[in-house]
């Protein structure tokens, strides 16, 4: 009997936190099913067309994700000019946008590392969430929270740099025929929107490093006057884009 009372303590306390957790309970699952689709999909397992599904599976997992994420955010639908533009300022959002564009999309498997890291990140937070309100926090889950606070920065970092690097390949598949030709204008904007973003400032910080970068580069006097001169006009170029962003 006491037996009975200890095991079912625990499991009272997981169903509450649920209760009140309910749309952060739904969400866990659509990010759980992003990690494990994206997984099935990198990895050598199942037949291609069953990879090919699990591919779509993931960003449709994730468009679930952030449809609920910005409804969390924004509340219901208002058709007024201010809510459009409250709307485009949420990450969520973003990603949204982000999600549909790739559903349908030829598989790119860089355009996976977005969605993965965020949905890896946030799932295991709140599973730490869940063991610490239900009494059940063990030396794994603290140490998974300790590598949650340590790493976010570093795999923001990284998102930022593979929806970069994304850009050029997006492009590179329109001239070899497996990509719409307005998927990179979209994407463009979406970049802008990733660019003025309010809470992760990993976007900006990218783009400032790679410009560091290429300046120093052709700073050196071994390279080439033609060099130098296009390197400084694509930076340029950039700078004049991203200069139009949402205010």
């Amino acid at each position: 009997m006491e037996r009975s009372a200890v095991l079912e303590f625990p499991f009272s306390k997981f169903q509450g936190f649920l209760k009140t957790h309910q749309a952060d309970a739904v969400l866990f699952l659509t990010r759980i099913v992003t990690v494990l689709c994206t997984l099935y999909y990198i990895l050598p397992f199942g037949t291609r067309s069953a990879q090919f599904s699990a591919y779509s599976k993931s960003f449709a997992a994730a468009a679930a994700t952030n449809a609920l994420r910005l409804h969390q955010r924004v509340g219901g639908l208002r058709f007024t000019r201010e809510f459009l533009s409250m709307v485009l300022m949420e990450d969520s959002c973003h990603y949204l946008i982000y999600s549909v564009m790739f559903i349908t999309a030829t598989p790119v498997t860089m355009a996976l590392v977005p969605i993965f890291l965020y949905g890896l990140l946030h799932a295991a937070s709140f599973a730490v969430q869940i063991c610490h309100a239900t009494g059940n926090a063990t030396e794994m889950s603290n140490k998974v929270q300790e590598l949650v606070r340590q790493h976010t920065q570093n795999l923001l970092g990284v998102i930022a740099c593979s929806e970069v690097f994304l850009m050029p390949m997006l492009v590179a598949m329109v001239f070899l025929g497996k990509a719409s030709f307005i998927l990179p204008f979209i994407y463009y904007r979406f970049l802008t929107l990733r660019y003025v973003s309010r809470r992760n400032h990993s976007m900006k910080l990218v783009f400032y490093q790679l410009r560091i970068s290429l300046e120093q580069l052709v700073a050196s006097p071994h390279c080439p006057h033609l060099v130098r001169k296009t390197v400084h006009s694509v930076i340029s170029l950039f700078c004049r884009l991203f200069s139009t962003t949402v205010q």
